[in-house]
């Protein structure tokens, strides 16, 4: 997704595969969960299976939400055991908790799951918090290199990056 609006409030980026967001509003419109709740996909292949939020904004949809949802909302929680979601580059107003992720569930392992967070920024952003949580990771810049564009996250079945041939560039470099 490149440019788009997403609006939700209940784990409303969930689901398999992949999805890459760029330069594109979060906006929400109340608390419930978290914003993602994706369900990681085991494979025998290697693959880069989540949801990667990149130089975008993270902002309640208006004033009078932003004051019910102040310091309420997670980035997300894990699905299952496989859950992976990033917000790299990305602007959190004051709505995102000070943890930044929850764990849904006891048995979801911060070993096993990979929330995690890569120069975010703004009010919402809350280094001590993301510290002190049990679940979030701040990634360093080596971390995140991984995941950082879409010939990167999407993959060939053999594991080989680029798989972005279905990508109309045209629109994303306009």
């Amino acid at each position: 997704m490149y440019k788009s609006i997403l609006a939700g409030q209940t784990d409303f980026l969930y689901g398999f595969g992949t999805l890459f967001v760029q330069s594109s509003q979060i906006v929400l419109r109340s608390c419930g969960g978290g914003i993602t709740a994706w369900k990681g996909t085991n494979t025998t292949v290697r693959n880069n299976y989540g949801v990667y939020i990149h130089d975008s904004t993270v902002n309640a949809a208006n004033s009078s939400i932003a004051e019910q949802i102040k310091g309420s909302c997670a980035l997300g929680r894990p699905w299952n055991s496989l859950h992976r979601s990033i917000f790299a580059n990305t602007y959190e107003d004051g709505s995102i908790e000070p943890s930044g992720y929850i764990n849904w569930e006891d048995r979801w392992s911060k070993n096993e799951t990979l929330m995690a967070e890569y120069k975010a920024y703004g009010p919402g952003f809350n280094l001590t918090g993301r510290r002190e949580s049990e679940v979030s990771v701040l990634l360093s810049s080596s971390e995140e290199e991984r995941y950082r564009d879409p010939s990167r996250v999407f993959l060939f079945e053999d594991g080989r990056e680029g798989n972005v041939a279905w990508i109309d560039w045209d629109v994303v470099s306009s």
